[in-house]
């Protein structure tokens, strides 16, 4: 099958100590092999505190997974983590399409983003990061006084 790539966050509940989290997180990961996905990449979990109450916690440890997944999967992926305790919530979304193909892109994806961490931009960095974002066809931008002329014209002409 074709597989996709995905976002996945989780808030975890904040009573949790380190090594309880490293679990928790040892849980999810194992939980990705069980149905079949890759890791493309595991952002770190930090404390935050909670705008609202979510199962009475007002912290949580917040961080997200990107990886690839066999679509019909998913609701497998789901109900593992439906019934976890220390999973106060998690939202599964789906990358742009620019992101949905497996192949050559997927090793782009996980270069692109591991790029992202570079700290001093100099001019060649932002260009050689932006290159494949730029579009490189000339946008062809009207004021909006010239819009607004030919909206009146058009107006004046149906009267």
């Amino acid at each position: 099958m074709d597989k996709k790539v995905y976002e996945i966050s989780f808030l975890l509940s904040g009573k949790l100590i380190d090594t309880e989290i490293a679990d928790v997180l040892q849980k999810i990961k194992k939980s990705f092999e069980e149905v079949g996905a890759t890791i493309l990449k595991e952002f770190e979990f930090n404390k935050i505190n909670l705008a609202y109450p979510i199962k009475k916690e007002n912290a949580a440890y917040f961080g997200y997974f990107w990886f690839e997944l066999d679509p019909q999967k998913i609701a497998e992926l789901r109900k593992k983590f439906a019934f976890e305790k220390e999973i106060l919530r998690y939202l599964l979304v789906t990358p742009p399409p620019k992101y949905q193909t497996k192949s050559a892109s997927s090793q782009i994806f996980k270069k692109r983003y591991n790029d992202r961490k570079v700290k001093n931009f100099s001019s060649e960095n932002i260009e050689e990061t932006n290159k494949d974002f730029i579009s490189t066809t000339p946008i062809k931008e009207e004021s909006a006084d010239e819009k607004l002329e030919e909206k009146l014209e058009e107006i004046q002409k149906l009267v």
